[in-house]
């Protein structure tokens, strides 16, 4: 009896009437996914792809002195008595540029151009004359490097470079031109000279200290172990970027 009954045919999707045929896209597509979940095998290939991306853990400045550091920049602490450092060189540019517009008023009335500055006063050029000009460049000048000497002063102090403590001194000496205009542009001085005087502070200078090892370049170590030589294994799959 059972070879009389005939043999069953089960029905494959693509056999039905309503299946929709699959196109050559879908095969591709159902290939190229097969072949990605597999992992590549042989002593060519290197190690097994890792689906991770292995990167190296954040970089921890080390400071001298065990120096507190900002959390924020990880970069040393900035104490107090450099920022009102800070704030006092810059201070001493407002009161310059305020000194220069002062005497740019007063020089513009001939009646007194001469007593505006005491370079002018000495040397009495004609208010009309080529030298008059000459040394209405040579104050613009002398203003022009105070204001330059205290933004230097002011944003090397900030930055935490150990050499301004002596290039403060030197600035300090810049402005002492002003001497050569008039008491107005020697008040320039004081805010300057107290920012100054405050970098020569023991606190100032562990900060300046800390914050040159900080920036101080570390020696480079060239790996001597694990150095695999030959073929190296791809970023990714290999079987991507094989013909199908």
């Amino acid at each position: 009896m059972a070879d009389l009954v005939p043999p069953v045919n089960p029905v494959r999707p693509q056999d039905s009437p309503d299946a929709s045929p699959v196109s050559g896209f879908d095969k591709w597509r159902r290939r190229r996914q097969s072949v990605a979940t597999q992992q590549p095998t042989g002593p060519w290939m290197g190690p097994p792809v890792v689906a991770d991306i292995a990167t190296l853990p954040p970089v921890q400045p080390q400071v001298v002195a065990q120096y507190p550091r900002s959390r924020h920049t990880g970069e040393p602490r900035r104490p107090w008595m450099l920022l009102i450092a800070m704030a006092a060189c810059w201070l001493s540019v407002p009161v310059t540029v305020g000194a220069f517009a002062w005497w740019w008023w007063q020089s513009a009335n001939l009646v007194n151009f001469h007593s505006s500055t005491r370079l002018l006063a000495w040397t009495h050029p004609d208010p009309v004359s080529v030298w008059a000009i000459i040394w209405v460049i040579v104050v613009t000048l002398i203003a022009l490097l105070m204001v330059v000497a205290a933004g230097v002063a002011a944003y090397n102090s900030w930055a935490g470079h150990l050499w301004i403590r002596v290039g403060g001194l030197v600035c300090l000496t810049v402005t002492a031109l002003s001497f050569l205009l008039s008491w107005w542009f020697s008040l320039a001085m004081i805010p300057l000279a107290i920012g100054v005087g405050l970098l020569w502070l023991p606190g100032v200078k562990a900060f300046m200290t800390a914050m040159r090892d900080f920036q101080s370049p570390q020696p480079i170590r060239f790996p001597t172990t694990g150095i695999v030589y030959g073929p190296q294994p791809l970023i990714g799959r290999r079987e991507e970027f094989s013909p199908l």
